[in-house]
């Protein structure tokens, strides 16, 4: 399975829930164009650098994302025009982000969420076998296009 099971389903229920209130808040104007159904089990994962698999999937204001990160796993430092809404479902990870203008580490494990404004700048290590469940407000454009980003051409692609 792609993602850890033993997590109480009531609480992924309930994250879900929070993460769709997030996306239907600005999304409230303009109605949806076509509702859409997935299953994150049926969908097919990609590898998009070493030791980093995900699933996602976007609707007209927002996407998820389901990575699983393999320990010692890199996503390098980035940023984007999008607000980036961070839960570690499963295992450990080391962040670099800017807080209050300085450089800081956090350490962001099972249960805990962060949340990146957009244009923040971040960086991800997993500490141990993560799952890290993302949503992203607008849909990141640099995803829409079968060519990796930039920063995730840095990665060690795996075959």
């Amino acid at each position: 399975m792609f993602y850890n099971t033993q997590m109480n389903n009531n609480n992924l229920l309930s994250i879900v829930l929070g993460l769709w209130m997030v996306l239907n808040t600005s999304a409230q104007e303009t109605p949806v164009s076509k509702v859409q159904h997935f299953n994150f089990e049926e969908m097919k994962s990609e590898t998009i650098g070493k030791g980093i698999q995900r699933k996602w999937f976007h609707g007209d204001k927002g996407q998820m994302t389901i990575f699983n990160l393999e320990k010692e796993a890199h996503i390098p430092w980035h940023k984007h025009p999008n607000e980036q809404i961070t839960y570690i479902m499963s295992g450990k990870v080391k962040i670099k982000t800017i807080v209050d203008g300085k450089e800081k580490i956090i350490i962001v494990g099972t249960g805990e969420v962060i949340v990146f404004p957009e244009n923040v700048p971040h960086e991800f290590w997993a500490l141990e076998k993560t799952v890290d469940l993302d949503v992203h407000v607008p849909v990141r454009q640099d995803w829409l296009s079968k060519e990796l980003p930039e920063y995730l051409k840095k990665t060690e692609k795996q075959d």
